[in-house]
């Protein structure tokens, strides 16, 4: 793993343990166990550090995507199909908990939203290119992304049973991909 990995992971600790405001460049030194002048040459800033993290994390959910992606049947939706697969992954880099902390971070400053600006601007391109209804695949990718923002803040209204009860609604609208002769991701399996 290279030294700007282990910065990375460094600082996902300390936000995980500690919250966004805890992170500073000597706390993920010392974590990381490099010297701050490590840290200073990967990252000039906190809020450079923190773009590390967001790029990180946004990288580690498109791949998850691209994987559900390859496994779901050809045909109209897949790349929403597999949007929905990946919100429902347990291992989604939205399922970790830094996310709640960074998304504070870039609330106060927006700037460091800049690492996923390419990444949500390439999603949004899938999802309308593979659609015969670009505004059906847009609502359940905005659908994803209000789920993620209810668990987040752990909304009282937004228990398992009707996020589970979202996701099969995802995938009626959406077709499961079966008419084009394939089968469905077994992770969002509807006996999941």
């Amino acid at each position: 793993m290279s030294t700007r990995e282990q910065i990375i992971d460094a600082a996902l600790s300390v936000v995980r343990a500690q919250g966004v405001v805890a992170l500073t460049l000597d706390e993920a030194a010392r974590i990381a166990g490099i010297s701050k002048g490590g840290v200073l040459y990967h990252f000039k800033s906190k809020e450079a550090l923190i773009q590390g993290m967001v790029a990180r994390l946004a990288g580690q959910c498109e791949s998850l995507q691209q994987e559900h992606y390859d496994r779901l049947a050809p045909g109209p939706n897949r790349w929403a199909r597999a949007l929905v697969a990946t919100s429902f992954d347990p291992a989604a880099p939205t399922m970790d908990p830094a996310g709640c902390a960074l998304l504070a971070a870039i609330a106060t400053n927006p700037s460091l939203l800049e690492p996923l600006e390419g990444t949500i601007d390439t999603a949004f391109r899938r999802l309308t290119a593979d659609s015969e209804d670009p505004s059906m695949a847009l609502l359940v990718a905005l659908a994803m992304d209000g789920l993620w923002l209810h668990r987040l803040v752990g909304s009282p209204v937004m228990d398992e049973t009707r996020r589970l009860a979202i996701r099969e609604k995802a995938l009626e609208l959406l077709g499961d991909g079966a008419a084009a002769g394939g089968t469905s991701d077994p992770k969002i399996a509807r006996t999941a």
